[in-house]
């Protein structure tokens, strides 16, 4: 499976704005309401080169949530791209209403919107708890350098783990002055094994506290089943 590295730095700018400083990058999500979620990433699977052809990603793929839901059969799905105008672009050739019958069957389109990672990560998906979270401007350069010390402590202890957070572009009442954190695992045991450490009091611990106490507030939290279903050739 191809893997993508995005590499992106981050500096504040005044009236709580920031910019990303060079670097690559870019993920779209289609937010839907499936009837049902493996029946539809099925669909999506046996389908993909037509589906994608349309919007050219480097890569793309699903997230099905498991734990937190908005509503039954929560899921997206996620293109991931070059650039921010790579993103912008290629998506203007996929109309999410101009369907065939058969999957216009199998969901409800809820929202879409474009995201520019403000940490580097590599994509290689897995089990993910996801956190949509509130930071001050202030604190933002910090709140990255925080998750990077704290990614690097969990990888030393020996985990396979990523840490993401990305700005959204486009998410309208949907994703609204927050950002989206994505802790990458393996599986849901890998996850488990994770926070049964923190309790019992792990040294990477600290780096986590840390971490967390830059935010200012947790909109919300859940957890997705996430996996790669499309590779540009």
């Amino acid at each position: 499976m191809k893997k993508i590295i995005i590499l992106i730095t981050a500096s504040l700018m005044s009236m709580g704005l920031f910019a990303q400083s060079a670097g690559e990058g870019s993920f779209t999500s289609l937010h839907i309401k499936a009837k049902n979620p493996n029946q539809y990433t099925d669909f999506l699977k046996q389908n993909a080169k037509q589906i994608f052809k349309a919007t050219n990603p480097d890569a793309a793929g699903v997230c099905i949530t498991t734990s937190g839901n908005n509503y039954p059969g929560e899921m997206f799905v996620w293109s991931a791209f070059s650039s921010v105008e790579a993103a912008f672009t290629q998506s203007q050739g996929y109309d999410v209403y101009n369907v065939s019958k058969e999957l216009e069957a199998l969901r409800e389109v809820v929202y879409n919107v474009t995201w520019k990672p403000i940490k580097g990560f590599e994509l290689d998906p897995g089990y993910e708890r996801v956190t949509r979270v509130r930071v001050s401007a202030a604190n933002l350069a910090a709140y990255i350098e925080a998750g990077t010390k704290m990614e690097a402590a969990i990888q030393k202890a020996g985990h396979d783990f990523k840490l993401g957070i990305m700005q959204p572009l486009g998410g309208g009442s949907y994703e609204t002055g927050t950002l989206l954190v994505r802790g990458i695992s393996r599986t849901a045991t890998d996850v488990g094994k994770l926070v049964d450490e923190y309790f019992a009091g792990a040294k990477w611990a600290a780096s986590y506290n840390a971490f967390i106490a830059l935010q200012d507030e947790v909109v919300h939290d859940s957890y997705e089943q996430c996996e790669q279903i499309y590779t540009a050739r």
